[in-house]
């Protein structure tokens, strides 16, 4: 099967630019021939008024619609495999792609698709105000903090839902949990072609996990961008609620939301690490402690950590507990709720075997519902029934 990929990378690495890399090798070494046509943001730095022009390609782009349809003259796909489309690619590239009478399948990295930041999520905390088409309130409440681009995510998505882009031209759009199908399905998306197919990871190619003695294993690790939409103030919060147990923070620091010279001497940040080091952190480490203030799609890094062993504690929120299921793999904690984290943390610091335990539990989750097999077998599932059509 022949299957083009179209994708526009985000300023910066994201996790969905691993997510295509790890589609296209995994359908190529079952075969299939497999043709990416990227573009990256990137690319506004170096064009004069780029910005602006980002903000008319978004809406309608002749130059992909003709670059796509040559793509498709020339590779002439079977299938069709979506990402991000803003801004330069654009969803005005499907009606041209369907007349090809080819099947287009989406996947559903956020919620861009309901809300123009794609988060449900600005400085005021979760907001679902841009649903049912109600783009306007992106421009009232600002919430990319700049009214230009505000009022450019509003238009494009406003555009697009009133154009029918998406709803008439995308046969499958495969969603990361049954939580973000739900928020599908609440807008408008026909739930017949809303498809749980959530994120995967190598696992196999890693062996186990090397195994530690859960007595050897030392305080809590965070991983990601140091911000207040990733909570990281209540893990802080929390961890001086816990003087005697060692926290470990890694990433990127915004430092007009924190400033690492106020943690508590338990709180260490890490910087910025490279993947060994990643790995070691995890390995060291009791748990994953996550404390995320939106609806995060599918965080990678629970995958990672169920890769080594690691239990994760994550709020009770969003998709959040159908990956990390109490009892089993992890913990749960009332979303935002610092003495609840607090307590949660010193109960599991307390007891590093059942910590160990749910450790090993994640890792069988990981290899029976998140592997490379399962998500092949489930998207051909997904694709050979719209082939058949």
């Amino acid at each position: 099967m022949r299957i083009l990929q179209l994708h526009n990378h985000y300023g910066s690495h994201s996790g969905e630019s691993t997510v295509l890399d790890a589609h296209a090798s995994l359908l190529k070494s079952h075969g299939h021939e497999v043709f990416s046509y990227t573009r990256s943001s990137v690319e506004l730095e170096s064009m004069r008024f780029g910005k602006a022009m980002a903000f008319f390609t978004a809406l309608y782009s002749p130059f992909s619609i003709r670059e796509t349809d040559r793509i498709m003259r020339e590779f002439r796909p079977d299938l069709v495999h979506i990402h991000n489309l803003y801004p330069f690619l654009s969803p005005s590239v499907l009606p041209s792609i369907r007349k090809h009478g080819v099947p287009i399948v989406m996947t559903v990295h956020n919620y861009r698709l309901v809300c123009p930041n794609g988060l449900f999520y600005n400085k005021r905390g979760i907001c679902e105000r841009c649903g049912g088409g109600r783009e306007w309130n992106c421009l009232l409440m600002n919430c990319e903090e700049s009214l230009p681009k505000s009022l450019g995510y509003a238009a494009r998505n406003a555009w697009a839902r009133v154009a029918g882009y998406y709803t008439n031209h995308v046969d499958a759009f495969l969603c990361l949990t049954e939580f973000q199908k739900g928020k599908l399905v609440e807008n408008g998306f026909p739930s017949g072609k809303c498809h749980i197919l959530p994120n995967f990871t190598d696992a196999e190619a890693y062996g186990s996990p090397i195994e530690s003695c859960p007595a050897s294993k030392q305080g809590f690790f965070f991983i990601g961008r140091l911000n207040r939409q990733k909570g990281v103030d209540i893990i802080v919060d929390a961890a001086r609620r816990c003087p005697d147990i060692p926290f470990f923070l890694a990433g990127a620091l915004d430092p007009d939301f924190i400033d690492p010279r106020s943690f508590p001497p338990n709180v260490q940040w890490l910087g910025v690490l490279g993947e060994d080091e990643k790995m070691q952190a995890f390995r060291r480490a009791v748990a994953l402690v996550f404390a995320s203030r939106s609806y995060e799609g599918f965080p990678m890094v629970f995958l990672e950590a169920m890769q080594e062993g690691l239990p994760v504690i994550a709020p009770r929120l969003a998709g959040y507990p159908e990956i990390i299921r109490e009892g089993c793999n992890g913990w749960l904690f009332r979303p935002e709720d610092v003495v609840d984290l607090a307590e949660t943390l010193s109960a599991v610091n307390g007891n590093p075997l059942q910590a160990g335990e749910y450790g090993k539990n994640g890792r069988e989750i990981l290899l029976r519902e998140y592997s490379r097999g399962i998500w092949y077998e489930e998207y051909m599932r997904i694709v050979a029934g719209l082939l058949q059509k």
